[in-house]
């Protein structure tokens, strides 16, 4: 009422009087917890993140777009290419590559069978028993070529293979094979391997859009269901560079392959990927981001090295009176484009040799006397040129997440510092290999399993029959090669105080140390202890000797 006799009265007045209440309001509601503005209010189109205003000079220029997924994989097979062509001749395309390789795999990830004795319904020593054996069964199938259809590569050299595949071409394809013609087998559970380039949608399909038949979602040859899961792989029949058409694609050309087996349950196929984003199909290259930079470094390296050759190779210019022009110089290289062309006729081509010499150290270039020669000096070797180089690789290793002490294998800093960069780089490995442990060593695993019990070689009921027993039966996990050490002493007297206050165990020290069996360690450590006992020898010691004949250490016990 008072509020309508003021407005009334005085409208400015009684408008500012509405405004105090409602504000007044407003405060109560947030104290007491309700929400102070009511949903479904409009917002101004400008936001409060400067990088939302493409208007600012910063940001001119700078194209950038939503888009899905696959939409930014739309020319994968380009990056695919380049990603290819950098691993193969760009050194530190190779050492991007190469590098997680070693430190991820190495000699081979291991496995170690873990069955659930109590789900299985078996004492932990047979359990125990069980695993041993299975562990030293499955070694020696990984240790052959059986794993591999092509029978060139071990199991183990699988691994690298498909990491490789994976670094290099964003994802890789493996066909489950039973090759019974094969002589000499042990196992017939064999892997194909199938690069990227291989996997392509039906020729006319339209990327994105649904397959005749089943209805399903097809991207990039990637066959997905209603829930974006992967059902099937279309693979080319033939390499995209083969014979039968180099780039060129005909009707029929692709083989769908299902990603499972609808009565065994085991995948019939693996497409080892690591996904970045929902809704992914297909994996993009580790060097995808720095490709462009890698190639710019490539090219300022190679000028360099050009440089500093052709500062080496000039030796004296004589002038000397009826003499013939200076003769175009070659300096050794087949390429037009690292030729450097200082005179003379004009070069037809690698049979021409009339006017050309080839330059070498100490070389001697006669001209005619009226004849000048402009010597530039190239000032070589720059000594800007390392400290700009490594500035660019070191935003490659942390683009690609291998420290720059790691990537260029250069431990000159001191021991806190390289040490570091190999604990960083470990939190890496460590994420790599449970990778690829779920992508590709378990199902390889798991199915040669499948056949050993179905062979009879292994008693293993309910395995067949139970999804339960079958996943406490194929129980496993992987190790790999143990960390490298910078100074093993002073680590190992921090393990001992890890080890006795409990924050870490036996088993993870031998691990993170070697890659090793810590409880295969101790049954081949009681052996060692009795024949050293037996022979009468010093029993070894923490401080690295045998301090007393095993006899006297006994009587000592005693």
């Amino acid at each position: 009422m008072i509020d309508r006799a003021v407005a009334a009265v005085s409208p400015r007045r009684g408008a500012q009087r509405l405004a105090a209440r409602a504000a007044l309001q407003a405060g109560s509601a947030i104290v007491a917890g309700a929400p102070p503005v009511q949903p479904g209010g409009f917002l101004s189109p400008r936001g409060g993140f400067h990088a939302g205003h493409k208007e600012r000079r910063g940001l001119r220029g700078w194209i950038a777009r939503l888009r899905s997924a696959n939409q930014d994989n739309a020319q994968l097979s380009n990056v695919v290419a380049y990603s290819r062509d950098a691993a193969m001749n760009m050194p530190m395309g190779t050492a991007a590559i190469e590098r997680p390789i070693t430190f991820t795999i190495g000699t081979g990830l291991m496995a170690i069978p873990e069955i659930d004795g109590k789900a299985v319904g078996i004492s932990d020593d047979a359990a125990a028993a069980l695993n041993r054996q299975i562990a030293s069964d499955y070694d020696e199938y990984m240790s052959s070529t059986d794993p591999d259809a092509e029978r060139t590569a071990t199991g183990y050299e699988l691994q690298e293979i498909v990491m490789r595949g994976v670094l290099e071409s964003g994802d890789i394809a493996a066909l489950r094979c039973w090759p019974e013609d094969q002589i000499g087998r042990m196992a017939f559970t064999a892997w194909r391997l199938v690069e990227a380039d291989r996997i392509v949608s039906p020729l006319g399909h339209i990327e994105g859009g649904r397959l005749n038949g089943n209805g399903n979602v097809c991207v990039a040859g990637v066959e997905v269901d209603e829930y974006h899961a992967p059902v099937a792989l279309h693979i080319l029949k033939k390499a995209p560079d083969s014979a039968a058409g180099r780039g060129s694609r005909v009707a029929n050309d692709t083989v769908r392959i299902p990603l499972w087996g609808e009565q065994s349950g085991l995948p019939t196929s693996l497409h080892v990927m690591s996904r970045k984003r929902p809704e992914q199909s297909r994996g993009v290259p580790l060097l995808a981001p720095v490709i462009e930079v890698l190639g710019q470094i490539s090219t300022l390296t190679q000028s360099e090295l050009f440089a500093a050759v052709m500062t080496s190779t000039l030796a004296i210019i004589y002038k000397s009176p009826g003499a013939t022009g200076m003769p175009e110089a070659d300096y050794g290289a087949a390429d037009d484009e690292a030729r450097l062309v200082t005179g003379g006729g004009a070069y037809d081509g690698p049979g021409d040799r009339g006017g050309n010499i080839r330059l070498e150290p100490g070389a001697v270039l006669e001209i005619d006397n009226d004849a000048e020669v402009d010597m530039k000096s190239p000032g070589r070797p720059n000594p800007a040129f390392d400290p700009f180089f490594q500035a660019l690789v070191r935003q490659i290793s942390a683009a690609i997440e291998v420290p720059f002490e790691v990537l260029m294998l250069h431990f000159i800093s001191s021991y806190s510092a390289s040490r570091a960069a190999l604990e960083v780089f470990y939190l890496t490995v460590q994420r790599r290999r449970g990778w690829m442990e779920s992508h590709w060593c378990a199902p390889g695993y798991r199915a040669w399993l499948h056949e050993q019990v179905v062979r009879g070689v292994y008693k293993m009921p309910g395995f067949l029959t139970n999804p339960a027993r079958r996943q406490a039966w194929s129980k496993v996990r992987h190790r790999g090669d143990g960390k490298i050490s910078l100074d093993p002493a002073r680590e190992a007297k921090a393990l001992e105080v890890h080890e006795a206050h409990g924050w870490s165990t036996g088993a993870q020290i031998t691990a993170a140390l070697n890659g090793g069996d810590y409880d295969s360690n101790i049954t081949v450590r009681i052996a060692e202890h009795k024949r050293f006992v037996d022979g009468g020898l010093p029993i070894p010691n923490a401080n690295g000797g045998g301090t007393a004949p095993a006899a006297d250490a006994q009587q000592q016990e005693n």
